[in-house]
């Protein structure tokens, strides 16, 4: 067995985090989070078979992981700053 990261974003999931720069990770609470425009990527740490090939698993296999992983990590990424 091994432990993997699969990331879902926008109903999608993928081996490595999509689109997003470090630069663009929020780092700290801000109260005044409704002034951002602000994108959630979820980590879903999983266990599976040492052969597993994440290009070879069916997007219902994929989900099927994530709804069963051993650790959640939501990242927030800042889009742009709206005007006020």
């Amino acid at each position: 067995m091994k432990t993997i990261h699969l990331f879902k974003f926008n109903n999608s999931i993928f081996h490595k985090i999509p689109f997003f720069k470090e630069e663009q990770r929020l780092k700290s609470d801000i109260t005044e989070i409704n002034i951002m425009n602000i994108e959630i990527v979820t980590e879903y740490i999983v266990k599976t078979e040492d052969d597993f090939n994440f290009e070879k698993t069916s997007r219902n296999d994929l989900l099927t992981m994530c709804r069963k992983a051993q650790k959640t990590i939501e990242h927030y990424f800042v889009i742009k700053l709206d005007a006020i």
